[in-house]
């Protein structure tokens, strides 16, 4: 499970040695990838992001959640 996100991330990422994949319980993987790949990790309207998680539950049965090691890339809410 863990595997097929750390694949796919890091073809997509330009920083691919800044991917990181962790399991959170039985169903919950978190990817944890640099700022400026954030947005090429989810996509246009969150169609990667979307297709990604389509393949994990397919495969797995479980969910992905994708956060940025940057703190900067996600702005604050006003």
């Amino acid at each position: 499970m863990q595997e097929l996100v750390d694949f796919i991330a890091r073809a997509l990422a330009q920083q691919p040695e800044e991917v990181r994949v962790e399991l959170e319980g039985d169903r919950k993987v978190l990817l944890s990838v640099a700022g400026d790949d954030l947005g090429r990790l989810i996509g246009r309207r969150g169609r990667t992001a979307k297709a990604i998680r389509t393949l994990l539950r397919a495969s797995h049965g479980a969910d992905l959640e994708i956060v940025s090691d940057d703190e900067d890339a996600i702005a604050e809410p006003e």
